[in-house]
């Protein structure tokens, strides 16, 4: 169950299951994503607050949900062959409109058909050959290319993901003292987790994956770390400043790198660094005025967040691996 320590959340299982492609997986993994924004919100926030294109996020949700269900029916009769002379008909309501009647359904009605439409998704693409993705199919006086339109949906839920993302951290959501508030409970409850716990444990116990306390600590001082240097140089940072932080190789092997170039450092190492980090980015978010904090960077070249998302992210990061060691204390 997807929890933290970040005041009244939507819940849900993120299921992890197999797939037989990359394409299902990926289906999946931005579902996930979808979903662990989700999780941020308050139900009332979900009914009620309004994401930069205007839509509430059940509104969002009910888009994609449509959409997916919608491009499933539609490469299905393609791969049937019952759209090939006239075609796949079109949706007689733009996103628009649609989304107006979808604003007023209920909540739980809403995320049950968006599983439904997403599993439909995912096992479609589960059930394609080699042969089935790289065929075209003929749909009226067009074509269809079933990679094509696979690789569009989950570009798609990442993109209205982003739009989620940049909700959930942002002045529109926050007050300057609520958004500085969280920044310091998520750090004082990261380092609470640590209390009684011999150097042995924290050395010994693996609490996220085959990391460690002490490794998670490490991590997440290497991120912080990396939050500051950005911080220094915002909006723009020279790329040479944070070239550790990035790799075509993809987020796990940037982390086994941070965490070897930190393997020599000790607990109090960490602990220190953690502690003095967290001083520095409080007082770089004191320095900030109101509209800086609204200010938005593409700060590693990729990803484009508002000043407060930004400090927002960082906060979270520290929350989901506060997470990890409470669960070991919980026992769980």
């Amino acid at each position: 169950m997807l929890k933290f320590n970040v005041g009244v959340i939507v819940t849900r299982e993120i299921r992890e299951q197999p797939m037989n492609n990359d394409v299902a997986d990926q289906l999946q993994t931005s579902y996930d994503r979808l979903w662990r924004n989700f999780a941020l919100l308050d139900a009332h926030e979900v009914e009620t607050s309004r994401l930069a294109g205007g839509w509430t996020p059940k509104g969002l949700l009910a888009h994609i949900a449509f959409w997916d269900d919608y491009q499933w029916r539609r490469m299905e009769a393609a791969r049937n062959g019952t759209s090939a002379q006239a075609g796949f008909p079109r949706p007689p309501l733009d996103n628009d409109e649609r989304v107006v009647a979808d604003e007023a359904r209920p909540w739980e009605e809403v995320v049950a058909a968006a599983d439904a439409a997403r599993q439909a998704l995912i096992a479609f693409a589960r059930s394609l050959d080699g042969a089935a993705v790289a065929q075209e199919y003929p749909e009226g006086a067009d074509t269809l290319s079933l990679s094509t339109l696979l690789a569009h949906m989950v570009r798609h839920t990442q993109l209205h993901t982003q739009e989620l993302t940049a909700y959930v951290g942002s002045m529109q959501r926050w007050s300057r003292a609520a958004l500085r508030a969280f920044l310091g409970h998520q750090h004082n409850n990261l380092m609470d987790g640590l209390s009684g716990l011999t150097e042995a444990t924290l050395l010994a116990t693996p609490v996220c994956g085959i990391w460690s306390i002490r490794d998670v600590l490490a991590h997440v001082l290497s991120w912080n770390e990396f939050e500051y240097i950005v911080l220094t140089g915002w909006p723009e940072v020279a790329p040479a400043k944070i070239e550790a932080w990035q790799g075509v190789d993809g987020i796990d092997a940037i982390n086994r790198r941070l965490m070897a170039a930190r393997a020599d450092r000790n607990m109090i190492d960490i602990c220190d660094g953690l502690m003095t980090h967290h001083r520095r980015i409080l007082r770089a978010f004191d320095r900030a005025s109101d509209a800086q904090l609204r200010t938005v960077s593409k700060y590693n070249g990729r990803e484009e967040s508002s000043l407060a998302a930004f400090f927002y992210r960082f906060a979270l990061h520290e929350a989901r691996h506060a997470e990890d060691i409470w669960h070991f204390r919980a026992g769980e």
